[in-house]
């Protein structure tokens, strides 16, 4: 040993020595068993089924003797090789980690053994300081006195954090490979335990390349250190992992989460709402959330295929940045609640709740708006006929001519034709008769709330909104009128069962209900023969009603469609708003990548509900008629019914 180590360990020695005489009467008081605490009383989030859907701080503790040997061999010869030999910290490593330390300015290298990083992950924070080594030391000193190796392996292997919001090897197991530890095999817990060093990196469903190459590293670890042959460990290489959760619902909801935390920490403060043992009971239903997050993965694995993009999960972790989003927000418009909330297809890679927070151009998904506000005029029809032709109109000095989807212009067509298959033109038109003063406040009343600007482009979604806003105006006109104030905390309670917080449903009518369903009626016409004509060609029978999407230049692709039972509004588009374009550089539409989204979802939340119609109110009937003249169809000619208010 050097001249220079030697000076450095004595100077260390004698400032263990002093602080640790200072300290000693200040160190936490180690408790009966370890594992009281690591045990915190968590804060549960329930859905609307009294189901968990998180636990935060989220661990089971479970005994030494039910864990598979396998992984407590690959714990302890990945993170302290020397467990059973030293008596709370490793000389070597310490002397190691002092030397690099000193030479380098800075504490870099913390040569911490388990008995160590049980201390500092149950006592001290993570500031990296002279101080708190000291006081690691001291207490891993003291643990190591009170009790045994195998009491301290069991803490240690119970708290430790895993990613994907659990602690501690149990959890860890049924997250990961739907199954308790005891029963892990050698190439299972090899992976687990590679983990807890850097969670995010290694963890097997976002980064599953990575997470097996930390595996092999693992593996040769316990090769080098004699707990398994060379032959185990290329048969555990080999070896075909299947990675499945025993609860479905995990990680499926973390963006909902993550909502739900934020609003209670306002109001409450971090540490109550991670360890205050809260009681929080929201409005979320698993198997909706669940579907949700379901078809968002599906119907974005089609979309990166139109894109020429590799599948998501076999991109490296900073290309995964370059893939397109989508959120989907779920309402129930009777009862006024959010049933299911995807925020983004990966919330660790991109944590940005896109449902609530991103607010882009919904295109033509913004056309029902100025169709609900013409249609509040009893004078106005969905049979009344407009003609698509040329349109120039004088803007600042500089005429507008707004131009059709397909450069085409129809002729004359009644007005519910004309949202279906959604004619910018005559939209512009109507937006012209009524006004756009008149439109953004009927707006407004429907439940958008962001700013909207007073002008005709208005008419073809020159606006920024968000998902939820969408959703929960088309839930106004779902609803007939009545429009809620869309809630998902119900109530918050404390350990011991206090009522800390509680939502008070609040609604009222803002519109007619004949107006509400004129529209409605013309909004299904939009999915059975207009421009959302693929969710019936995707075979969703059920009735329904929506309006497709689609910003300037394809950066924006939309969806916002309802059943009587549900409201659901989806959004696809890239973060940094570039165009989505395939391969053969044609634009992605809200029919081509939003509505299979809203499809399949539907499809699969509804497949056992019994079939309900919209409720026609009192005063409306349905008329046939020609959708060029509106008036009753000449034989041989194709006719579209019409639902239209009685003549008094």
């Amino acid at each position: 040993m050097s001249r220079g180590v030697k000076i450095a360990l004595a100077v260390l020695a004698a400032l263990i020595l002093l602080v640790g005489l200072s300290m000693t009467l200040s160190l936490p008081r180690l408790p009966e068993d370890l594992n009281q605490i690591a045990l915190n009383t968590p804060t549960v989030i329930y859905g609307d089924d009294g189901g968990v859907i998180k636990t935060l701080a989220n661990r089971e503790v479970v005994p030494l003797h039910q864990v598979a040997p396998v992984f407590l061999q690959a714990t302890v010869t990945l993170e302290d090789a020397g467990f059973y030999r030293h008596h709370g910290f490793s000389k070597k490593g310490f002397v190691r980690a002092v030397v690099y330390n000193l030479l380098h300015g800075t504490l870099r290298q913390g040569g911490s053994t388990i008995t160590q990083q049980l201390a500092k992950n149950l006592f001290f924070g993570f500031d990296r300081t002279w101080l708190r080594k000291i006081q690691e030391v001291l207490v891993a000193l003291q643990i190591e006195q009170q009790f045994s190796k195998e009491k301290i392996l069991e803490a240690y292997v119970n708290q430790i954090d895993f990613g994907s919001g659990v602690y501690g090897v149990e959890l860890a197991s049924q997250t990961y490979f739907a199954k308790h530890a005891a029963d892990l095999t050698l190439a299972e817990a090899s992976l687990l335990a590679g983990i807890p060093r850097w969670p995010p990196r290694y963890n097997p469903f976002s980064n599953e390349k990575v997470a097996r190459e930390r595996q092999s590293f693992v593996l040769s670890r316990m090769v080098q250190n004699g707990d398994i042959t060379r032959q185990e460990m290329e048969e555990a290489q080999r070896a075909v992992l299947v990675f499945s959760r025993i609860n479905p619902l995990q990680g499926n909801a973390e963006y909902f989460v993550q909502l739900v935390k934020d609003d209670a920490r306002q109001k409450f403060g971090a540490d109550a709402v991670n360890y205050g043992g809260l009681r929080i009971y929201t409005t979320l239903n698993s198997r909706l959330q669940y579907e949700a997050s379901r078809a968002v993965a599906e119907g974005l694995a089609q979309v990166d295929a139109w894109l020429g993009l590799p599948p998501y999960q076999e991109a490296r972790w900073d290309q995964k940045g370059d893939y397109p989003q989508a959120a989907l927000i779920c309402l129930d418009p009777r009862l006024g609640t959010v049933k299911a909330l995807v925020g983004g297809r990966d919330f660790r890679r991109a944590p940005l709740n896109r449902v609530m927070a991103a607010k882009r151009h919904p295109g033509s998904a913004f056309k029902p708006f100025v169709y609900f506000a013409a249609l509040e005029n009893p004078q106005v029809s969905p049979a009344d006929v407009y003609v698509d032709d040329e349109l120039a109109i004088p803007v600042g000095g500089k005429i507008w001519s707004p131009d059709n989807f397909d450069h085409r212009f129809r002729g004359p067509m009644i007005l519910k034709e004309a949202l279906a298959h959604s004619i910018n033109v005559i939209t512009v038109k109507l937006m012209e008769q009524v006004t756009p003063p008149v439109v953004v406040k009927a707006a407004y009343r429907l439940g958008l709330q962001s700013e909207l600007p007073e002008n005709l482009s208005l008419a073809l979604g020159a606006a920024d909104v968000s998902p939820f806003e969408m959703a929960g105006a088309y839930a106004t006109i779902a609803n007939f009128g009545t429009r809620h104030r869309y809630y998902y905390l119900m109530e918050i309670r404390s350990a011991s069962n206090e009522l800390l917080q509680e939502t008070i449903p609040k609604s009222r009518c803002v519109a007619d209900s004949q107006t509400c369903y004129l529209l409605i009626d013309m909004l299904r016409a939009v999915i059975q023969h207009g421009t959302a004509a693929s969710v019936r060609r995707m075979g969703f029978t059920r009735p329904a009603a929506g309006k497709t999407g689609t910003s300037s230049d394809f950066r924006d692709a939309w969806f916002v469609g309802f059943t009587p039972e549900l409201v659901a509004a989806v959004w696809v588009g890239y973060d940094d708003n570039r165009p989505l374009r395939a391969t053969n550089n044609s634009g992605l539409t809200g029919d081509r990548a939003a509505a299979p989204i809203w499809t399949l979802f539907m499809q699969r939340v509804l497949a056992d509900a019994p079939i309900s119609e919209f409720p026609r109110p009192s005063g409306i009937t349905l008329e046939t008629v020609d959708p060029r003249t509106g008036s009753g169809p000449m034989p041989g000619e194709a006719s579209v019914e019409v639902a239209i208010r009685e003549k008094k």
